[in-house]
């Protein structure tokens, strides 16, 4: 009887471990490109506020995962070698926290393994030619991926359990499900919540979000998440924020104040610079158990564009909100910008120069002369751009005016997730 291979051992399978070492300088891009295939295709992974924060956990996860992976089979080792990675014990953690259920994280490994089975497929076809050689390789490679999740469920299984039960018996926790209980609409005793989370529900609060970012090494025990949330807390005069920690590297805060903090001191957390490594969302303030929810969610909405607004600042949501609303069904805001913007919505530097001219131009009352300054350019340079893009265009700047605003703003905020790829 023939043995079954389950590593790639032996002189025959060099060629496939040479392969796959090459692959793990990619490990990130292709951990990245899981992590987008598993959110695309798990519900439970986009039903959350701050999916943004969720999304950056499981692109550490992944890529910690694709890189251990990579290396294993670039060595013909045994399954049984495989640490299993800090990040996915996190990744697993913050599933309880966020009280997503175990069945996701096992099913979010399935999918994941048929994401990576195309990679490994495609680089070992690429690697050997036909024959039984290459079918030699892929059925040992996809033994040894059937072991690897086979054992990796079974370790997270038992880092899952072992976390909630701790979480379950902690104050913390107690903390967390009353909050979500609030989030959800669940409670009818304001009151009592406000005993049971130690923080008073009947004054104005603003809503934070704070994550890590996924390429900084911080030491993600949520202390300079807590840290962060503190100063800012101090800053609207708020001595008691509560904290409520939200997955691997995620906090979720509410700065209570009695009085609305003055416009003074909420202009100053929008404008606050967090500690390196630190990513920060800002509700605005709202009142009571209602303005609990509300600042919350609009901390989730403003998360989500951590990514395109300025580096080492807060994201406000006061400062997303219309793009917000505009994106709020990205597939639509896509065909919009395309429609609005036609040869325009191009991610090719020039179209970028002229549709940041052209929207200094509109936001300036279609003057030239008022947009210069602005924009740092001469007012015969803006006229210019301003006559290029309308050739783009077809049309003048001004016949659909707010749509083309409109149209312009996503894509100088979201930039190629609405423009066409290249």
């Amino acid at each position: 009887m023939t043995q079954v291979r389950r590593t790639l051992d032996g002189e025959d399978h060099a060629a496939a471990r040479e392969a796959f070492l090459e692959l793990v300088p990619e490990s990130q891009l292709i951990g990245d490109g899981m992590a987008a295939y598993l959110h695309e295709r798990i519900p439970e992974l986009t039903g959350v506020v701050d999916e943004h924060a969720l999304r950056a956990d499981t692109e550490a996860s992944c890529t910690a995962n694709m890189d251990q992976i990579l290396r294993l089979l670039g060595r013909g080792a045994r399954v049984d070698e495989l640490v299993v990675p800090a990040q996915a014990l996190r990744y697993a953690e913050a599933f309880v926290h966020r009280r997503i259920p175990l069945t996701v994280l096992l099913r979010s490994y399935r999918v994941g393994h048929a994401y990576f089975w195309n990679v490994a497929s495609r680089a070992l076809n690429d690697a050997i030619g036909p024959g039984e050689l290459r079918g030699a390789a892929l059925e040992a490679a996809s033994n040894f991926m059937f072991d690897y999740i086979d054992a990796m469920s079974d370790e997270l299984v038992a880092a899952y359990h072992v976390e909630r039960d701790r979480w379950v018996r902690s104050a913390a926790a107690i903390r967390a499900e009353t909050v979500r209980d609030v989030l959800d609409g669940r409670v009818e005793n304001e009151r009592a919540a406000s005993i049971r989370l130690g923080y008073e529900l009947r004054r104005t609060h603003v809503g934070l979000i704070l994550a890590g970012e996924p390429q900084t090494p911080l030491g993600l025990g949520g202390g300079d998440l807590e840290r962060e949330a503190i100063e800012v807390a101090a800053i609207l005069g708020c001595s008691d924020p509560l904290l409520v920690p939200a997955g691997a590297a995620v906090l979720w805060a509410w700065c209570g104040t009695f009085d609305p903090p003055s416009p003074f001191a909420f202009g100053r957390v929008e404008r606050h610079r967090p500690c390196p490594g630190v990513r920060l969302a800002v509700g605005r303030p709202a009142f009571a158990v209602e303005g609990f929810r509300v600042t919350h969610l609009e901390a989730g909405h403003a998360s989500r564009f951590w990514d395109v607004g300025g580096a080492g600042t807060a994201t406000s949501y006061r400062s997303v909100e219309l793009v917000s609303l505009l994106a709020s069904d990205l597939e639509r805001a896509r065909r919009f910008v395309r429609s609005e913007l036609g040869p325009l919505a191009n991610q090719s530097d020039s179209a970028a120069r002229l549709r940041s001219t052209l929207l200094g131009f509109l936001a300036n009352g279609c003057s030239h002369v008022r947009a210069a300054p602005e924009l740092h350019m001469h007012q015969n340079t803006v006229y210019n751009h301003v006559r290029r893009a309308e050739e783009l265009l077809g049309g003048s700047a001004t016949e659909r005016r707010v749509e083309l605003q409109a149209a312009l703003i996503l894509a100088e905020t979201l930039g190629a997730e609405v423009l066409p790829a290249v």
